[in-house]
């Protein structure tokens, strides 16, 4: 179904009364909110399903307040869940990877709600305190205004002809995106990666130090992680290189690292935790046992009931991608009305974590 109708379905229903009977028919399932970064800049246009304005967050966290959608903690909503005293339409909000704009922007909304949150933090970049590579690599190639770069200087042995290369076509450069990420993130140390970026960012005519600056690709350091564990958020596990393998030695090494990394600078330690980019299996759930995680969320969409798994957790994935009034139609509830419709009739449905 195509999304503007998806939308003018949504505006009708609303209009028509719909979305009330949708909040009453799923008032007992928990509405957990996904967010990542939020724009220093025009981020939002770079990765819309990464980023969102301040002013769209703010305007979400508006709504909720102005309708009555109970915001607990993580720890509080399972806990009310499993003693079946879960408030109607309880919403939780949580932040992913850990981006020094969530400490900028987000967290102020957040305190002016007095709203708690899960802020699950990957910890490799919040220690070297580096702009996330492969993220800064295609930042710069998109940022480009050249229409034609040469690349042959960079350092990367597969480009060292690429001295007439286009960046107007998609494909070409996620192409040259590809053999620079694979190459800074398998024979680079980090130095070895800053360097890189430095020299694509001469290349392709965008300031690196300008982005070391602003920090729009980086996450916050140890002072405002501090800050926000002392004002209340609820900071929690992400990996420490934003990668979950299946192997349960290596998972557990990504957890103790992460756990190990964050744990200075909270109040106790973190025992919540997120997938990195949502990816999941039920092979993982004995490394989080072992390292004692109590819930792990994905990025399937749908709301939690007290059948769902505690290391299963759906969640409503919200960025620059969704207008309000589907934001809208996920806290009302009918848009995990259509999805049931849906797989009742077998439609759009994979078994999760398969």
């Amino acid at each position: 179904m195509r999304r503007s109708l998806i939308i003018l379905i949504y505006r009708i229903s609303k209009a028509i009364g719909l979305f009330h009977i949708a909040r009453h028919l799923t008032k007992d399932g928990l509405r957990i909110l996904c967010y990542h970064g939020f724009s220093l800049d025009n981020e939002e246009a770079f990765r819309p399903g990464l980023f969102m304005r301040p002013a769209d967050f703010a305007r979400r966290m508006d709504f909720l307040a102005r309708n009555g959608f109970p915001v607990l903690s993580l720890a509080t909503a399972v806990e009310q869940m499993d003693g079946g005293k879960l408030p109607p339409c309880a919403t939780v909000i949580t932040i992913d990877d850990g981006f020094y704009s969530v400490y900028r922007h987000a967290f102020g909304t957040l305190r002016q709600h007095g709203f708690p949150a899960t802020f699950y933090v990957t910890s490799y970049y919040f220690q070297k305190q580096t702009p996330i590579f492969r993220i800064c690599v295609s930042y710069m190639l998109w940022k480009s205004a050249d229409k034609t770069v040469d690349l042959s200087q960079i350092g990367v042995p597969d480009l060292h002809d690429a001295k007439s290369i286009s960046l107007s076509a998609t494909a070409e450069r996620e192409r040259i995106e590809g053999l620079i990420v694979e190459y800074g993130e398998t024979r680079c140390d980090e130095p070895g990666r800053c360097e890189i970026t430095r020299r694509l960012g001469d290349a392709v005519s965008v300031d690196y130090a300008e982005i070391v600056g602003s920090r729009v690709l980086s996450l916050l350091n140890a002072a405002e992680l501090r800050d926000m564990a002392d004002s209340g958020i609820d900071v929690a596990l992400h990996t420490h290189r934003h990668r979950l393998p299946l192997e349960a030695a290596e998972a557990r090494r990504e957890l103790e690292e992460n756990r190990a990394a964050l744990e200075p600078y909270l109040n106790g330690p973190p025992d919540h935790f997120c997938y990195p980019s949502g990816d999941w299996s039920r092979s993982h759930w004995g490394a989080l046992s072992d390292c004692k995680v109590a819930t792990a969320t994905t990025c399937d969409a749908g709301l939690v009931y007290p059948s769902t798994p505690k290391l299963a957790l759906n969640r409503v994935l919200d960025s620059h991608r969704v207008s309000q009034i589907e934001f809208e139609a996920e806290m009302y509830g009918l848009s995990e009305l259509i999805r049931r419709t849906r797989r009742l009739f077998g439609r759009g449905h994979t078994p999760p974590g398969a």
